[in-house]
């Protein structure tokens, strides 16, 4: 039915009209060459003049929004949930990053604030978000609470990210402040850090002296490699020739490519590993899928080392130790661990050279461990 404008005789706003009782309104509006048309009735609303135009002139800014936000399919009153899909769909890179995103949003953020209107998103409803990550996670590990690193990935690295979106594409006009938890992190205190390394090496080469698998995998651990670097390790990221290997942008915390020295000792083993030499590295012999936490084999070097508070990532506390009581810098030290703290490593980080760094690591590794060098080394 075509709509009837000489009844809207009253000019409200730009685009927007009422009739002499203020009970009827006209929108019309052109935006890159259409023009949208809406009428509004209010006639059956319990509202004074005052509302009645406050509602309309609302009403005709989300019309204007609307079509400004061409290809968004999302607006303020949108579920956190559908225009997290969106983000992650439209905005993110296809990557492991991105599903681990994606993963936690559903165990964390999915139920417990996901289905309110983006709109309606509020402090409260933050600290809230927070307070039960604080109190309870979702698996036996997390069961007293998350960890501040778990909940600073879900509110800064996830939730964040997604109301910027949201903000970006003009739906929402400001965002809640989103924080991350203050951390209370004390460091863990290696005592007889060097004997205690010297000791994980002689455990490493004697209890997988015919497994060069796990001696290769537990000396990158012993080295300095975080779990997830080794498990995504590929071998076209290894170069024999130059004796380096890199661990890739999306397998570490920063970002971007991070090449080290490949130990003489990494190297043996990965040269005994009975393998294709592709894909992954250290993949699972049944399904060729990346490797699973190797629990039984840490067990064994537990008991044989007599350190059973070791954990893949303590492998690290022991390497930082042992090397800070042996005076290695702390720049070279964060660079060949591959660390992102400013802070720490200063000056030095903004152009770290991880190789550079790697070998002076490497170096006093061989101290440490009383690594012998081979014959055509010592000459």
């Amino acid at each position: 039915m075509a709509v009837d404008r000489k009844q809207f005789t009253e000019t409200v706003d730009t685009g927007l009209k009422a009739d002499s009782t203020y009970t009827k309104f006209y929108i019309n509006f052109k935006l890159d060459g259409k023009i949208k048309q809406r009428v509004l009735d209010y006639s059956d609303k319990d509202w004074d003049k005052r509302t009645r135009i406050k509602k309309a002139k609302t009403a005709l800014s989300d019309e204007k929004n609307k079509q400004i936000n061409t290809g968004v399919n999302f607006t303020e009153n949108s579920r956190l949930n559908d225009v997290a899909e969106i983000y992650f769909e439209k905005s993110c890179d296809v990557s492991k990053w991105t599903d681990e995103r994606k993963d936690a949003y559903k165990l964390y953020i999915n139920d417990s604030i996901g289905k309110k209107r983006i709109k309606d998103i509020r402090q409260v409803d933050i600290d809230s978000l927070r307070k039960s990550m604080e109190l309870k996670g979702h698996s036996e590990q997390t069961k007293n609470g998350c960890s501040p690193r778990t909940i600073k990935k879900v509110l800064i690295q996830i939730l964040k990210p997604i109301m910027q979106y949201a903000l970006d594409n003009k739906v929402l006009s400001d965002l809640p402040n989103i924080k991350a938890p203050k951390q209370n992190r004390q460091k863990k205190i290696v005592e007889d850090a060097g004997a205690k390394l010297a000791t994980l090496y002689k455990t490493i080469m004697t209890t997988y002296a015919d497994e060069p698998f796990y001696r290769a995998l537990f000396l990158f651990a012993l080295y300095g490699r975080r779990w997830n670097e080794i498990r995504t390790l590929q071998w076209s990221d290894i170069n024999f020739l130059t004796s380096r290997y890199t661990i890739r942008a999306e397998n570490n915390k920063i970002g971007q490519n991070q090449t080290y020295e490949l130990s003489a000792p990494i190297a043996e083993a990965l040269s005994c590993m009975k393998d294709d030499r592709s894909g992954l590295v250290f993949k699972s012999p049944i399904t060729g899928a990346e490797l699973y936490p190797p629990k039984k084999q840490l067990a064994k070097i537990k008991d044989t080392a007599n350190i059973p508070e070791l954990t893949m990532h303590y492998f690290r506390h022991i390497l930082v130790s042992a090397m800070g009581e042996a005076g290695t810098a702390t720049t070279i030290l964060s660079a060949s661990l591959g660390h992102t703290n400013l802070e720490t490593v200063n000056n030095f980080y903004l152009s770290a050279n991880h190789t550079k760094a790697s070998q002076e690591a490497n170096k006093a590794i061989e101290v440490l461990t009383q690594i012998k060098p081979t014959s055509e080394e010592a000459e």
